[in-house]
């Protein structure tokens, strides 16, 4: 038997707890919330109880016809915590389809104004977007550079950090720059720009503010949809709900999942200010749109979904989150003067550092590994790592996180 696996697998999982994996190896300290989508670790008995009570009343129903009890309660949190109350919502069941419906929206909504010749979407190289074909047209890594959507053109841009690319550094873009390539291309041939607020690829590389406000300013100017990648960022992971919203920025169109539904569910939602939502002629409780998914909105996803929001607001209302976020940025700060380190940041949950150069382009897989058999699990690729922590993980246990990822990078 032959199993098609993106990374190499390492062992056998026992169980789970709290932020703990129980393996063959032994108990390992996840540091990166499974795959950045469980905020509240893996002991979260309300999120449990919600969806095991609703798989026995409520596994499925015929979608056509009927929606769930805690559909409108969970759409309303949702929409508010984004800051889109009046706009829309769109549940799909994984990160690539809340981009793939993102773009598509983005058409529809040029299509249904008579701009149909708006079919070219802006995209950031070393930016991730998801696994499916139409997220790997908008995604800038290496290995999916051939792989191409035939709805919409791709125009590539730098991000607007400094990155290396096959061994040479790329010209930091600015919005300054972006509005040049805007220009070049023909704004009247631009629908939308996507990007993810804080690049996971390159080590949580976040945008800078002014780059974000001329980002939606471009947007506003030439009338191109903004969309934002939230996926990993999202569901207050630096902070505020949305990390567009610590610069007081909101996009379009916003894609959300992971850490919306704790991580015990595949849920993700693409959210769409009233503009979007405008330019359909019929609107109330429900806007026909014909992107449809079997499994999407089913009541289990919609009950871990509603859940998972009430029990972020617990986390955030008694302090732990913030008191969590401050801990990390004195633990991060406490290793920027390791010589082996050449840049760490942490924007709220989220950390990320690129290793000196001198250590050669594979260390972050090495530093990884080496955490790995500190039994401590992080990301590493290429020369850049990142954490992403529980936002329940004891601030206790995140300062042995940090003294076992010094200790491996002082191995290195």
């Amino acid at each position: 038997m032959y199993l098609y696996q993106s990374r190499l697998k390492d062992q056998i999982i026992h169980s789970v707890k709290d932020v703990s994996v129980h393996a063959e190896g032994g108990v390992y300290t996840d540091a990166i919330s499974g795959m950045f989508n469980v905020p509240f670790g893996y002991s979260c008995e309300s999120i449990k109880q919600s969806i095991a009570q609703t798989l026995d009343k409520l596994p499925f129903h015929p979608k056509d016809h009927f929606y769930s009890p805690e559909w409108f309660d969970a759409s309303a949190m949702l929409l508010k915590r984004a800051k889109m109350d009046d706009g829309a919502l769109l549940y799909v069941n994984s990160g690539s389809e809340a981009i793939e419906s993102s773009i598509a929206m983005a058409l529809e909504y040029h299509r249904r104004k008579g701009n149909v010749q708006k079919r070219k979407v802006i995209c950031r190289k070393h930016s991730y977007h998801g696994a499916t074909l139409g997220a790997h047209s908008v995604t800038g890594r290496n290995d999916f550079s051939e792989l191409r959507n035939s709805g919409y053109d791709t125009v590539r841009i730098h991000p607007p950090f400094p990155v290396t690319h096959d061994g040479k550094a790329l010209e930091t873009h600015s919005a300054a720059d972006v509005e040049n390539i805007i220009l070049q291309t023909g704004p009247e041939q631009i629908a939308c720009i996507i990007f993810e607020p804080v690049n996971h690829l390159k080590g949580m590389r976040q945008s800078p503010a002014e780059y974000l406000v001329g980002i939606r300013a471009l947007c506003d100017r030439y009338d191109i949809v903004m969309i934002t990648d939230e996926i990993v960022s999202g569901a207050s992971r630096t902070g505020e709900f949305l990390n567009t919203h610590r610069y007081g920025v909101s996009p379009d169109i916003v894609a959300l999942g992971k850490g919306i539904s704790g991580g015990y569910y595949p849920a993700s939602a693409m959210a769409t200010s009233a503009k979007i939502a405008s330019v359909f002629e019929t609107r109330g409780a429900w806007i026909p749109y014909s992107y449809s998914h079997t499994y999407a909105s089913n009541p289990v996803s919609i009950a871990s979904i509603h859940t998972s929001l009430q029990v972020l607001e617990q986390v955030e209302a008694s302090g732990q989150l913030q008191s969590l976020i401050g801990k990390a940025g004195e633990l991060t700060r406490s290793i920027a003067a390791n010589e082996r380190v050449a840049r760490i940041e942490a924007n709220g949950l989220l950390i990320g550092l690129t290793l000196d150069e001198r250590l050669g382009g594979g260390a972050g897989k090495k530093l990884e590994q080496l955490c790995f058999e500190r039994k401590l699990i992080i990301r590493g690729e290429e020369n850049w790592a990142c954490l992403a922590p529980a936002y329940v993980m004891p601030e206790g246990t995140l300062a042995e996180v940090f003294e076992v990822l010094n200790e491996s990078i002082n191995q290195l």
